[in-house]
């Protein structure tokens, strides 16, 4: 059972072997979030080669049968197979079994650890989809129909945009996390916060969230003081 995370690759080492189209998208996709990223094979596309030409990717030319499997798992964070039998993703997957290095499987969807997803977004709101292998067409197809549905919702990043603002200044205000959750529910579900968030006025959402929130603290406190003088 595979659980979906966004992981931060920024300086992580990832190693990718073969350099053809598969491998070409898997290394432009970890270079660009970041990660040092060295590919092995016996040729590569010219896009690695031009990548590599500007520093962008490291190119190693081998045999990938001959490769030190062992020390490649010591020394990457994660390795994708992008050519190779089945006998050789299951070297590959031994080896880094023992020095618990992932490996994503770019040619076996099915056996693989970690699953590349197709990606979406907007403003702020990211999503990824998978059909973990069994049909890259389907998981595009889902994936542009969220994107134009993210598209359509202008409301959603107002929304956002202002939460994220309240998320901040009850933590800078030192607002305790227990009392932060159930400020949340109260400011989302106000009327008149609603309201500055469907009509785009995000600016009066977050001032409206800060009254809130100190008229709720303050009267909290005030309950709290005379509690205590009775």
């Amino acid at each position: 059972m595979r659980l979906p995370l966004y992981i931060e690759f920024q300086g992580k080492k990832v190693a990718v072997i073969g350099g053809g189209g598969v491998g070409t998208l898997r290394a432009k996709k970890f270079l660009e979030a970041g990660a040092d990223v060295t590919v092995f094979s016996h040729e590569f596309s010219d896009e690695l080669v031009k990548l590599s030409k500007h520093g962008g990717v490291k190119l190693i030319r081998t045999s990938i049968e001959k490769m030190d499997f062992d020390k490649l798992a010591s020394e990457f964070n994660l390795i994708v197979i992008a050519v190779g039998t089945k006998d050789f993703n299951n070297r590959v997957m031994e080896a880094a079994a023992k020095h618990k290095t992932m490996v994503n499987l770019a040619n076996d969807a099915k056996m693989t650890e970690v699953v590349v997803p197709f990606e979406g977004g907007k403003d702020g709101i990211r999503f990824a989809v998978t059909t973990e292998g069994k049909s890259g067409v389907v998981a595009r197809k889902v994936r542009d129909l969220f994107q134009k549905a993210l598209e359509e919702q202008d409301e959603l990043i107002y929304f956002l945009n202002a939460m994220d603002y309240l998320k901040n200044y009850m933590k800078v205000s030192g607002i305790p996390v227990n009392l932060r959750m159930k400020l949340y529910s109260i400011v989302s579900s106000d009327e008149k916060f609603l309201e500055f968030v469907r009509e785009g006025r995000v600016d009066e959402a977050r001032k409206l969230a800060e009254e809130i929130v100190e008229d709720y603290v303050s009267g909290r406190r005030n309950a709290e003081d005379g509690g205590i003088q009775f």
